[in-house]
């Protein structure tokens, strides 16, 4: 990643390489925290999605093993 670095003289840009972030500083980790526990509604709505998708899995999983169980009973008739 690169960021504009601004030179005394006027109009002069120059790009130079950034600094790189990392996701593990405690920085970025105690920042999602305070984001997270400040917005309730938000963390909600993500837990929902999450119980969404999960229970989509096992509905598609389930209906899935239940039709190759059928064809399976039906091969051996």
């Amino acid at each position: 990643m690169f960021v504009f670095f601004h030179d005394v003289s006027p109009k002069l840009l120059y790009l130079v390489p950034a600094e790189p972030t990392h996701m593990t500083d405690p920085l970025v980790v105690d920042g999602l925290v305070d984001f997270l526990a400040g917005n309730p509604v938000f963390v909600g709505l993500l837990a929902a999605l999450l119980l969404f998708v999960f229970f989509g899995y096992l509905l598609v999983r389930r209906t899935l093993l239940g039709l190759s169980e059928g064809y399976d009973e039906a091969r051996r008739r």
